[in-house]
Order: C-alpha cells, then sequence, then structure tokens
C-alpha cells in the first residue's frame, strides 16, 4: 500500500484513488472519488504529489542555483 501525505495532515491511499476530477471548473479545488465512496477535497499540490507517487508524472530532480 502507498500512501501520501497531504498538505492538511491527512494520508490518503494511491490504491483506493479512482479518479481525480475538479467539481467546478472554475474551481481552484480538486477532488479525490475513492474506492470506498469517499470523496476527499485535495488541493493542486496534492494532486500533482498524488501523481508523481502514482509514476504519472516524472519527478525532477531541483536544481539548488537555476534561475
Amino acid at each position: 500500500m502507498a500512501f501520501v501525505e497531504l498538505e492538511n495532515g491527512e494520508f490518503i491511499n494511491l490504491n483506493l484513488i479512482l479518479k481525480i476530477f475538479k467539481k467546478n471548473p472554475s474551481d481552484q479545488k480538486w477532488a479525490t472519488a475513492m474506492s470506498t465512496g469517499k470523496i476527499t477535497e485535495i488541493t493542486d499540490v496534492d494532486r500533482i504529489l498524488i501523481l508523481k507517487h502514482a509514476g504519472f508524472v516524472r519527478a525532477r530532480k531541483e536544481k539548488d542555483n537555476e534561475q
């Protein structure tokens, strides 16, 4: 089981996420639909972190003195 810590301090199990979506297209908040039936609101930073841990987005190393 792979867990990701969200910005609010909660943990989310990547294996239980069915869908990541916006409830309202003009809103900044995202939501996840879980296989347990629960819908969890997440931030954009949380969404990117979930996608990185799931392997959908390549995580790149940050360079210290890059401008």
